[in-house]
C-alpha cells in the first residue's frame, strides 16, 4: 500500500506529466533511422512512411527479423530498408567467423568492432551477396548501404596504397554489381551524393540518398561554409536524376522547453521542406537506439516552464518523448 506522502507527490508528479504535455506538441517525422536494437513494436504506431533498422533486433544472426515481422511492419503503410554496412567489416556480423581475415585491415577510428575492408575482393562480394539475400529473404524492401564514401579516409587510402580515386571506382563497381543482381530492392547509399553525381547511371537504380549534418555542425547552424555550399549543389543535381533524399540532423537534446532546441529543429524542418528533402529530427548522441519523435513546446510557453522541464524531463521523464 501507498502511504499518504507517497501518494501526493505521485498525484503531483502525473500532474507535472499532464502540464508538460499540454504546453507542447509532437514532431511528425518523415522517415525513421532506427539501427541500434532495432524494435519494429515501437515503429507500428509512428507516422512515418519510410524506416530503415537493422535486418536483426541486435545485429546478430541469432535475432534476425523473420517474414511476418517485416510483413507487420509494411502493413501499416511503411517502406521498410534493412541497414547494410557496404564499405566496413563489423564483427558482431554472421560473416565474421568465415570471412577471410586477409582482407580485413586496421580498426575503423572511434568506431569498436569495425574494421576497414578491402572491399573490392570476390570475397566481400559474395559475402554481400549472402547478406542481401537474408535481408530478401525477411521481406525488406530495399536495403541502405552505409560507409559508401569510406574511399575519402586517408587512413583506408594510406594502408591500401590506393588513391582515393581508384577506392572510388572500386566502391561504385560493387554498387553497381549488387544493384544489378538485386534488382527488385530499392537502393539507398549513406552519404553517396558524391558517387551518384559522378556515376549517373547508378540513379537508374539506386532512388535515395541519406544525407547526415549536411545543415547542423555541432549544433550550430552550417549553411553558410564552404562544404555546405558544394555538398548542396551536388544533392540538388543529384534530386534532378529522380534520387530523393533522406537528411538526418542529430540535433534533438530531448528537451522540449529548450528554446535553443526548439529553434534547432524548427530551422531544419524548414530547410528540408526548402530543398525537398525528406527529414529525420535524431538525438544528438547518434546512438539510434530507439526511434525519435520529437517534442517541442507551442508558443509563448517555454519560459514558464522551461525551469521545471530542464529538471523533469533529464532525470525522470527521458522516456516520455522517445
Amino acid at each position: 500500500m501507498l502511504d499518504d506522502l507517497t501518494k501526493y507527490f505521485l498525484l503531483i508528479f502525473l500532474a507535472l506529466l499532464v502540464a508538460l504535455i499540454g504546453f507542447t506538441k509532437q514532431v511528425d517525422q518523415d522517415w525513421i533511422l532506427f539501427t541500434n536494437g532495432s524494435d519494429i513494436n515501437q515503429l507500428l504506431s509512428i507516422k512515418s512512411n519510410i524506416v530503415v533498422i537493422d535486418y536483426s533486433a541486435d545485429g546478430t544472426e541469432k535475432t534476425e527479423f523473420s517474414y511476418s515481422d517485416i510483413s507487420q511492419l509494411k502493413s501499416t503503410g511503411k517502406k521498410v530498408f534493412a541497414y547494410v554496412n557496404l564499405g566496413i567489416a563489423e564483427n558482431w556480423r554472421f560473416y565474421w567467423k568465415s570471412l577471410n581475415k586477409s582482407i580485413i585491415l586496421s580498426p575503423l577510428e572511434g568506431w569498436k568492432g569495425e574494421y576497414y575492408v578491402k572491399y573490392w575482393y570476390r570475397e566481400w562480394y559474395d559475402m554481400m551477396r549472402n547478406y542481401l539475400n537474408r535481408v530478401k529473404k525477411s521481406g525488406f524492401d530495399g536495403v541502405m548501404f552505409d560507409w559508401t564514401n569510406v574511399y575519402k579516409h586517408e587512413t583506408l587510402q594510406k594502408i591500401t596504397g590506393k588513391s582515393e580515386k581508384d577506392l572510388k571506382i572500386a566502391m561504385f563497381e560493387l554498387i553497381n554489381t549488387l544493384t544489378r543482381d538485386f534488382n527488385n530492392f530499392q537502393f539507398a547509399l549513406v552519404n553517396g551524393e558524391e558517387i551518384l553525381n559522378d556515376y549517373p547511371a547508378l540513379t537508374d537504380r539506386v532512388k535515395y540518398v541519406v544525407v547526415e549534418s549536411l545543415f547542423f555542425d555541432k549544433l550550430k547552424l552550417n549553411t553558410l561554409s564552404d562544404a555546405f555550399q558544394q555538398r548542396i549543389k551536388i544533392l540538388i543535381n543529384v534530386q534532378k536524376m529522380g534520387v530523393t533524399v533522406l537528411s538526418v540532423e542529430y540535433i534533438d537534446n530531448g528537451n522540449p522547453f529548450d528554446k535553443e532546441n526548439v529553434q534547432r529543429i524548427n530551422q531544419y524542418i524548414e530547410l528540408a521542406k526548402k530543398y525537398n528533402f525528406l527529414y529525420y529530427i535524431a538525438r544528438y548522441d547518434m546512438k539510434l537506439t530507439f526511434p525519435n519523435v520529437p517534442r517541442i513546446s507551442l508558443r509563448n510557453s517555454a519560459d514558464n516552464f522551461k525551469n521545471l522541464a530542464e529538471y523533469i524531463i533529464p532525470n525522470h521523464l527521458s522516456s516520455l518523448f522517445r
